[in-house]
């Protein structure tokens, strides 16, 4: 006997591709690995001389996210490669001049004219050179800064800001040696370097300054949660391994050695190749001569190459520079040729995905593509580059070499990391992303959105397991409202999938979010004491889930993210969590209990529980929430909502003195007239225009204490005595009013 057929079944809706903008096609394209099982990923790292900054934060952190979203959701196994970048222009002269700058300030003790002779002629050697509209004397200088339109300057002429800045500031007045010192370093470091900048041959001094900054960028990187590389690699432990690949390029025609021992390679014989292209990324760049200029680095001498969009492979080392062995002479390498170097070392021949930020685009990326390709003579070394927005501070550039840059130090002591995290998730990757309050605000909103949520959902799962404790039999089953929500749900499950789908477009899921939240808040709110946990709680985990794909660290209850101003790292045992919540309990035992003993009034017992709910409990981070009919909502918060709390009752309590205030004095006005009117009231009607101020005005009066004759004698007037009858008749109105007659 066989058994009866089975029907395969059909999807009804297909699922999304992935799908990532590929800065090779400028569009989006299927992401498609070489190999199914595994994502090769290389990312350009740091170049450490300086502190991180939000430019390198936005890049990371969004380069993390976007690992984690091809990790965590879509299940790709990541071999991500990241380099640090130890041996450098920038690194050379930030360790020389540092170096320099520290030995010259051990020689004085005082300010002497010595150093500010030598002050003023760095000063005009500064100048001279950054700011060559300047003509006049130092005593003129701060009169034609004030004079210029530093924005308009600053378009042409980025650098414009610093260079007036450090003039300004080396002229400032001080008679302190180390804030002297301070002021002019700036200026002074270049002429430094220029006399004695060769005289520092000492390669621990290099050294110290890689170790040290890429010590701080690793911290950094940690404080933001950013998952540290499957493989790290530095160049200065790849020296031997960049020789053998610059020797490659040469064999296979692609480079030339220039007579001062410098290997560059010939971007011309390249591009004419009919297998090869030179600036796959930003082809209209490749005769920029500024950015090709900036690309090489401040050190490069450019002797000898035989095109302006030639790069350097390796560079002879001069005075002052590290420098290691190769076929060629004394040297180091190129900026360029060690990403290609390091990451085919990990990837082979050939890799998925290439990333950094945008302003590496050209000439760098250009340049590796180029000098890989020509050493694997390979028609693409790499699938996908994706290439991360700029950073914007309020509408301005922010850039490490402009010295207008936040640090991720700065940033942090401001705003969270979670923080940070949600703004930069906020942003399509690829696109800017202007860092401004407007955009904080949202984050700030957000985040209390979300936290407030998971407070709720927590709360009343307590309140479940409390009433199950208690032998309580709470019906299960769903209605129209729990099938509802259930369906938002799934309904969110597969716009978050399209969306990561979509470029991995953030934005779209933490929207998504937010409007299962919304869903789930308005399902709280009209189920009432019929509310089913169940499907709130599967809310909540799929939520949990997604922020946890995105990189926010998630409780072990999988209930919402971990609390930052929560996470205890201490250990601390039981007793001492428990005594301070013991403490509250016992306090309002003895006071309901003595109390009672008193038969005190109902009132009194209420203003017990307002107290142990708004203020004992709400110092130990614990909100109840009263409800018509159920018990009180229990919900845990974080120590800014407990802030934010306090401050809302202190003000409210403030509003409420003043009020009372403002009632007392009201109050004692009116006490005060009160008793005025009752002194005034004392006296007779008939006696009152013969007392006081009155007397001296007349001399006669009648039967009923009218004044008949005014001091002269004369007969008061009609008039007159038509006034004073009508003071007469209010004064006898207010003696009967007190007197009782």
């Amino acid at each position: 006997m066989s058994q009866p057929a089975w029907i395969q079944p059909t999807q009804k809706v297909e699922r999304p591709v992935l799908k990532l903008f590929n800065s090779l096609t400028r569009t989006k394209v299927p992401f498609i690995p070489t190999n199914a099982n595994e994502v090769t990923w290389y990312s350009c790292g740091p170049t450490v001389y300086d502190s991180s900054h939000m430019g390198h934060a936005r890049n990371y952190v969004t380069i993390d996210i976007n690992r984690r979203i091809l990790q965590d959701f879509f299940g790709y196994n990541i071999k991500f490669v990241q380099n640090v970048t130890d041996i450098d222009d920038k690194i050379i002269l930030k360790a020389r001049q540092e170096y320099l700058f520290k030995e010259f300030s051990k020689k004085y003790s005082e300010i002497t004219n010595e150093l500010k002779q030598f002050a003023l002629g760095s000063w005009n050697s500064y100048v001279a050179k950054n700011l060559t509209d300047f003509k006049g004397d130092f005593s003129d200088f701060e009169s034609w800064a004030q004079s210029l339109n530093i924005a308009e300057k600053a378009v042409d002429n980025p650098k414009i800001p610093m260079h007036i800045t450090a003039a300004k500031k080396a002229l400032k007045t001080s008679f302190d040696l180390n804030e002297y010192l301070e002021n002019i370093k700036d200026v002074v470091v270049p002429e430094l370097d220029r006399l004695y900048g060769s005289t520092v041959t000492d390669p621990e001094i290099f050294k110290q300054t890689s170790s040290y900054w890429e010590q701080r960028y690793d911290e950094d990187m940690e404080r933001l949660n950013i998952l540290p590389a499957t493989v790290t690699t530095r160049v200065s432990e790849y020296v031997p391994e960049i020789v053998e690949f610059v020797q490659g390029i040469i064999d296979r025609g692609y480079a030339y050695v220039t007579k001062d021992g410098s290997v560059y390679f010939d971007t011309t014989q390249f591009d004419t190749n009919e297998k090869h292209d030179y600036a796959k990324l930003q082809p209209w760049n490749k005769a920029d001569l500024e950015l090709l200029k900036e690309g090489e680095g401040s050190l490069s001498s450019n002797d000898g190459k035989r095109n302006s969009a030639d790069f350097a492979l390796w560079k002879s080392s001069k005075p002052g520079e590290p420098s290691w062995k190769s076929p060629w002479g004394q040297g180091r390498p190129g900026w360029h040729i060690e990403c290609s170097v390091m990451a085919s070392d990990i990837t082979g021949e050939s890799m998925d995905i290439h990333s950094g930020g945008i302003d590496l685009a050209f000439p760098h990326h250009d340049n590796e593509l180029a000098q890989s390709e020509a050493r694997f003579d390979c028609k693409q070394w790499v699938n996908y580059f994706l290439h991360t927005g700029h950073l914007h501070i309020e509408g301005q550039k922010m850039s490490k070499s402009l010295k207008n840059f936040i640090t991720i130090d700065e940033a942090l002591s401001k705003h969270s990391a979670r923080q940070l995290r949600l703004c930069f998730a906020l942003v399509q990757w690829n696109n800017q992303l202007d860092f401004k309050e407007s955009l904080l605000n949202e984050v700030r909103s957000i985040e209390a959105t979300f936290n407030n949520f998971f407070n709720n959902v927590r709360g009343l799962n307590n309140d479940y397991n409390s009433k199950l404790a208690s032998g309580q039999i709470i019906s299960k089953k769903f209605g129209p409202a729990e099938k509802n929500l259930l369906n938002k749900l799934s309904e969110v499950q597969a716009k978050v999938y399209s969306s990561f789908c979509d470029n991995l477009s953030t934005p779209q899921v933490v929207r998504s979010l937010l409007d299962l939240i919304q869903e789930s808040n308005n399902y709280i709110s009209a189920i009432g004491t019929e509310i089913r946990v169940q499907p709130l709680l599967q809310t909540a985990f799929y939520i949990t889930r997604i922020l946890s794909v995105l990189g926010f660290q998630n409780r072990p209850d999988n209930l919402g993210w971990i609390n930052e101003d929560q996470q205890d790292g201490q250990g601390s045992n039981r007793e001492d969590t428990v005594l301070p919540f013991v403490q509250a309990l016992s306090s309002f035992r003895d006071f309901v209990r003595k109390s009672a003993i008193s038969k005190d009034d109902y009132k009194v017992f209420l203003d017990a529980t307002d107290k142990i709910r708004d203020v004992d409990l709400l110092k130990l981070g614990v909100v109840l929430d009263d409800r018509n009919g159920q018990n009180a909502l229990i919900k845990f918060i974080t120590e800014a909502e407990k802030q934010e709390l306090i401050r809302q009752q202190e003000e409210k309590e403030i509003q409420a003195q003043e009020k009372l205030q403002k009632k007392l004095q009201q109050i004692k006005l009116k006490e005060a007239k009160e008793n005025e009117r009752r002194e005034k009231a004392k006296l007779s009607p008939l006696e009152m225009f013969k007392q006081g101020d009155y007397a001296s005005l007349y001399t006669a009066w009648d039967d009923n204490g009218l004044p008949i004759k005014d001091a002269q004698g004369n007969e008061v007037t009609k008039s007159a005595r038509k006034k004073l009858t009508k003071l007469q008749d209010q004064q006898r109105k207010l003696h009967e009013e007190f007197n009782g007659h």
